[in-house]
Order: structure tokens, then C-alpha cells, then sequence
């Protein structure tokens, strides 16, 4: 039975008591939904304007450098996406706007403790943006589009027409179908129960009460519906509750086709140039009689990807567009990644051998994925990045590493099979991940470590995930949640050591020695003694620390 307690009175009233909620829509719950339940805000590696102008590069255009732009945030929350970002190219400018003045507030708090120059939030409505925000390289707007109503996305549109430099990328992420339609109906399911019920919090948990009666009472059914339903089921239940309760149970969630969100866009001027994830574009993981069914059933770039959205059932999407007199083309060249920046968190497969022979080597990325190689300087590429990992080479210096540790200078034939190879790598596969930006942080920790600066606000503020240089969030355990904030310069190795002490001898952090908490001072700071190198090198190692 699913727990359901008293439902609140005159429920058909207050159902029409519409406010506007963060992203400039209209929410069924009385107030601000957005300030009543923040969205958590955390980075989102897919929007990083060094991801969008790596597309734009791989498909012939010119984008704006990523190290001096101006980036523009439709729906920032409380600035989690681009705090860092400012954070990390000192001579670029950000502006945030939306529509909770909690979340707004509460990232210009952090701003200000970061002392942060180049990143502005402000408390408005997409709707309200006018010329006088001039002109951006990159405009972001990631997890707002389906989830406000049809007024509100045409100003979507518009604002990137508005506001996108003439070589500019914007970036729009959206709901799509045909995957959407069970969860659609998974969520008229759990709205249709949920909104009998007054507060955040009850909605909610009677929301995880109705997926839980459901998958209980489809645990036989071995239908079509049930093995669905059931997949589904089992994604929301990890999900966190505050995208539980804006994903599901706020009033405006509308998915549509890929073909559809282009067609929308281009009365504004607007061209579709790719996805943030340049392999779901292809159908090279089909194998060639799908790949020759679609080119007699598609005659163009979005046709196709729009049967390869039926037939991946796909439910997301992170497009980019660009205006409508950039023209991409879509074919893979290699020459176009010679002035990126290459990186590689796969791990070679058995015992490495020779690069310089023939012989095959296999390499396995971070998802389980394995590539079998056979050329020399590739084989010897990947070994360099291996090592670099998790920051970047910039394709000029790997061809020089590489051809080093073949015994021999750079040839012209090293150079084109790289870039075929780097290519290949990185369009049908996670292995190799290409940027046009380097990724800059402190691979060893030096004697005063530094952290960056916003990781630093985030765990001192008790936060136990955090953004790292590469735009990604990382978990920390308790001892780096209470060493992270110590590191700003000011303390070498024996200070830290004092300082975590201390923070032990209050209660404020536990050191244990055999499953039990020790208390004594000189064994407590000994223990951190030995456990702090190994904290540091980890922090080093998830490109938290920064160069001094």
C-alpha cells in the first residue's frame, strides 16, 4: 500500500494558483518552486564552452577563443555551471541570470567569498533579457528548455538570436521523444498522485511511494510494458529529490523530436551545428547494413539523426546551434584537431609492449569500452596521454611526445595517421576526449598546496561534491571535505598536518586507527600524518589543486 497522508483542503482551488517559478515559467505549487526546493547547482562538463567550440572546430567553423569570450547563462541556479568556469579563465566574462532569488542570492555569495571579477548573476526572467545585454561567444541554457511553457522557449530562441556573436555556439538541452513517452507517462502517474498533497516534501515522498507501489505490483509482468516500466522505475529511484520534484511533478515538462526543436529554431535565425556529444550523431555502432538503410531513408544530417533517435529510443539532448549563415560541414577531417588539446582516461589492457612494433595494443576507457591499435605513434600517443591523465597535450607537443618515444623526429605521414587515429578515437568511443582549451591544474601537489578557490567555498560551506578543472563534480570523503578549505597557500605539510589535528581534537573530524576513533593528540597527529600525502596526491589526481 502506498503511505499517503491527509491531503490538503480544497485541492481544486489551489490547483489554479499558478507562480512563476525559476526559469520564468508557471508552477502549480504556491510560491517559487525554485526557492522553496533549490536545484542543486553543480557543473555540467557538456556545456563547457571548450566542448562547444571543439564541435564547432570539428565541423569547419571558427569559433571564438574560449580563453577570452563572453559566455551568457539562461537558467544559471545559484552559478554551480559557471563559477568555475570563471574561475578558470581569468580574461573571459560570464553573466547568469534566473528567475529564484534564493538561488541568485546564494551564488553571489559565493562569488564574493571566491572574489571572483569576471562573473555576474542576476535575479531575472528570460523573458525580461533586452539588446542591452549585448553580444556573447557561447550562451548556455541547460535543463530549462521542456521544463517551461512555449512563450518562454520561443524566448529561448529568440535570446540566442539576439544575443550570439556572429561565430558564436549556443547550447540548448531538451527532453526528447521518442524516449519521453514512458516516462511521460510515468510522471502523469506520479503527478497525478503527488499534487493531492501540500508541501514539497510530502509531494515528494509520496511520489517515491507510488514508484514503489508500481514496481512491486510489476515485478511479474513480463510484458512490453512491464520490462519498461520497470527500467524506468529503476532510474528514478536513485535519483535526488529536487530533480525528482522539478523533473517530474512540476507543472511544464513537455518533450518533442529532434526534427521539431530544429524546425523551431531556424524562423530565428538559428542552424542546427551538432550535439555536445559528437558520437550520437553517428550510426557507426550499427554496423554497415543499418548505416546503408538509413542513407536510402535519410537524405540529410538531421533526418538521419532523427532515425537514430527512434531507434535508440533516445530521451535527451544537448544540441548546439549556431546562426544561419555559419554553415558546418559534417564531415570528419582529420587535419581539424591539429591545434586541439588531447586527453585519455583509458588504461592500457595487459602488459604494455613496444609501441614502435606492430603488434596490437588494447586500451580500455572509463565506460568499458576497448580500442585495438596497431600504429606505432598512435599506440605511442596513447601512452603519452595515459600518463598526462586527467589533463590534456595539445596535438603539436603529443606528435613531438610521441615520435620521441618511437626514437625518431615527427614525419608528416606521423601526423596525419595521428589525427586520423585521435579522431577516430574520439567520435566512436569515450577513450580519447578532445577540447579546445587546455585543462591546467597542479599534477603534484607542491609544499603549499592550493585548491581552487570555488572547490574550496563549496566544502568549507559543507559540501561534499565539488567541481574540478575539467568541469566535472567529484566526491569527497571526510578528510578531504575538512583539508580542501585548509589549502590556500598559506600552509606547508607540517601546518596542515596541525590544523587537521585540531579540527580531530574538537570532533570535527573523525580519525580512527582499527575501527576505533583515537584521542589521544600525539597518535591523532600522527595518523594524519601518514593519511596526508595520500589525501593530497588524490586531490591532485581529480584536478582539484591549482598551479602556483
Amino acid at each position: 500500500m502506498i503511505p499517503v497522508p491527509a491531503p490538503r483542503g480544497e485541492w481544486e482551488a489551489a490547483a489554479g494558483r499558478a507562480t512563476r517559478y525559476s526559469n520564468g515559467t508557471m508552477s502549480d505549487t504556491p510560491g517559487n518552486s525554485y526557492d522553496d526546493v533549490p536545484y542543486d547547482s553543480f557543473a555540467y562538463p557538456h556545456t563547457h564552452p571548450a566542448r562547444l567550440a571543439t564541435v564547432a572546430t570539428l565541423f569547419g567553423l571558427a569559433p571564438p577563443d574560449v580563453a577570452r569570450c563572453r559566455v551568457l547563462e539562461l537558467g544559471c541556479a545559484a552559478g554551480g555551471n559557471i563559477i568555475p568556469m570563471a574561475e578558470a579563465f581569468p580574461h573571459s566574462a560570464f553573466v547568469g541570470i534566473d528567475l529564484s532569488g534564493r538561488q541568485i542570492a546564494d551564488g553571489t555569495a559565493v562569488v564574493r567569498e571566491c572574489g571572483l571579477t569576471n562573473v555576474r548573476l542576476e535575479h531575472a526572467s528570460i523573458t525580461d533579457l533586452d539588446g542591452s545585454y549585448g553580444e556573447f561567444d557561447y550562451v548556455l541554457c541547460h535543463g530549462v528548455f521542456s521544463w517551461v511553457p512555449p512563450a518562454v522557449q520561443e524566448a529561448i530562441f529568440a535570446a540566442c538570436a539576439r544575443h550570439l556573436a556572429p561565430n558564436g555556439v549556443a547550447f540548448v538541452s531538451y527532453n526528447t521523444y521518442p524516449g519521453w513517452h514512458m516516462r511521460g507517462m510515468i510522471r502523469d502517474m506520479m503527478r497525478y498522485h503527488a499534487l493531492q498533497f501540500d508541501r514539497p516534501d510530502e509531494r515528494v515522498g509520496q511520489a517515491r511511494a507510488l514508484l514503489d507501489f508500481l514496481a512491486q505490483t510489476t515485478q511479474k509482468e513480463a510484458g512490453a510494458y512491464g520490462v519498461l516500466l520497470r527500467s524506468e522505475l529503476d532510474l528514478l529511484k536513485h535519483q535526488s529529490d529536487h530533480y525528482l520534484y522539478h523533473e517530474q511533478l512540476e507543472e511544464h515538462n513537455q518533450p518533442l523530436y529532434f526534427h521539431q526543436f530544429v524546425a523551431r529554431a531556424e524562423p530565428h535565425g538559428l542552424r542546427y551545428l551538432g550535439e555536445a556529444l559528437v558520437n550520437t550523431m553517428l550510426p557507426g555502432n550499427f554496423g554497415p547494413d543499418v548505416q546503408k538503410t538509413l542513407a536510402q531513408l535519410a537524405p540529410g544530417q538531421i533526418q538521419t539523426e532523427q532515425y537514430l533517435d527512434f531507434v535508440r529510443n533516445r530521451t535527451f539532448r544537448e544540441t548546439l546551434l549556431v546562426r544561419a549563415d555559419n554553415v558546418p560541414n559534417w564531415e570528419m577531417v582529420p587535419e581539424r584537431v591539429f591545434n586541439l588539446h588531447v586527453s585519455c582516461g583509458a588504461k592500457a589492457v595487459g602488459r604494455a609492449t613496444d609501441p614502435g612494433t606492430k603488434a596490437p595494443m588494447q586500451f580500455r576507457g572509463p565506460s568499458g569500452m576497448v580500442l585495438s591499435a596497431s600504429n606505432p605513434v598512435f599506440k605511442a600517443a596513447m601512452m603519452e596521454l595515459i600518463g598526462a591523465w586527467p589533463g590534456t597535450v595539445h596535438f603539436p607537443e603529443l606528435l613531438d611526445r610521441s615520435a620521441a618515444r618511437l626514437g625518431r623526429p615527427a614525419s608528416e605521414e606521423d601526423r596525419q595517421a595521428l589525427a586520423a587515429g585521435v579522431l577516430n578515437a574520439h567520435v566512436s568511443s569515450d577513450l580519447v576526449e578532445l577540447s579546445a582549451a587546455p585543462v591546467r591544474f597542479a599534477r603534484v601537489p607542491p609544499e603549499r598546496p592550493v585548491a581552487l578557490v570555488h572547490a574550496r567555498a563549496a566544502a568549507k560551506g559543507g559540501r561534499t561534491s565539488v567541481s574540478n578543472r575539467r568541469h566535472e563534480t567529484v566526491r569527497l570523503d571526510d578528510l578531504s571535505s575538512r583539508l580542501l578549505p585548509l589549502l590556500d597557500g598559506t600552509r606547508d605539510r607540517a601546518a596542515l598536518v596541525e590544523a587537521l589535528a585540531a579540527l580531530a581534537r574538537a570532533g570535527e573530524l573523525t580519525v580512527q586507527r582499527g575501527g576505533q576513533a583515537l584521542a589521544d593528540a600525539d597518535a591523532i597527529r600522527a595518523s594524519v600524518a601518514g593519511a596526508l600525502e595520500d589525501a593530497l596526491g588524490e586531490l591532485a589526481r581529480d584536478a582539484l589543486l591549482a598551479e602556483v
